[in-house]
């Protein structure tokens, strides 16, 4: 019996809206057992994205995402805390394949929330300078917690990157408020980028 989702690796396409965050260590979800956030005077450094994925690549939907940069032996990766997509292919391909915690939401632009409320929303407004094309392509790992195990999963990057000054809205009694501890510290639209995920 085939699965419900494409074989690893998923090579994706689309535009992202991110904002790097400097949020207390005390105000943290849970991360995997074997990682540890990196952090700056105390304070862990957060990414949250809302994503539009294009046909361009192997799946069309919308995401948002919250990640904490984290070291996991030698290396630095990304661990996601909190996501939700409006695939249900890419919930379960996510959850099977990476042990990616995706949940399902119902997305207008940039703004996302469920049945039980909103989760956030955003407004970007990018700078009046060219997008900077990354020089080459950008190679990770995200860290997650599979089957009882830590595992890193790769990732490749690519696109032109543009500075923007951006607002987050975060429900108070969503599931991201713990961010409200934090402080935004920049913001960029990843204009016409492409990823690899997985190996």
């Amino acid at each position: 019996m085939s699965t419900p989702y494409p074989p690893e690796p998923w090579d994706l396409a689309g535009t992202g809206h991110l904002t790097t965050w400097a949020v207390p260590t005390s105000a943290l979800p849970a991360l995997p057992f074997s990682a540890t956030p990196v952090t700056v005077r105390g304070r862990a450094i957060v990414s949250t994205a809302f994503v539009a994925y294009s046909a361009a690549g192997l799946m069309s939907y919308d995401e948002l995402l919250a990640a904490v940069v984290v070291r996991h032996g030698r290396r630095v990766g990304l661990s996601i805390t909190d996501i939700w997509v409006d695939s249900e292919t890419s919930m379960l391909g996510g959850r099977g394949l990476w042990g990616i915690p995706k949940d399902l939401a119902s997305f207008d632009g940039l703004a996302a929330g469920t049945e039980g409320g909103p989760i956030a929303s955003a407004s970007f407004t990018p700078r009046r300078v060219p997008g900077v094309p990354l020089p080459f392509p950008l190679r990770g790992s995200v860290v997650q917690t599979l089957g009882e195990r830590t595992v890193a999963n790769p990732i490749r990057a690519s696109g032109r990157l543009r500075p923007a000054a951006a607002h987050w809205d975060l429900s108070p009694d969503g599931p991201l408020a713990w961010l409200r501890a934090g402080r935004p510290l920049t913001s960029v639209v990843a204009e016409d980028f492409r990823m690899r995920f997985g190996r």
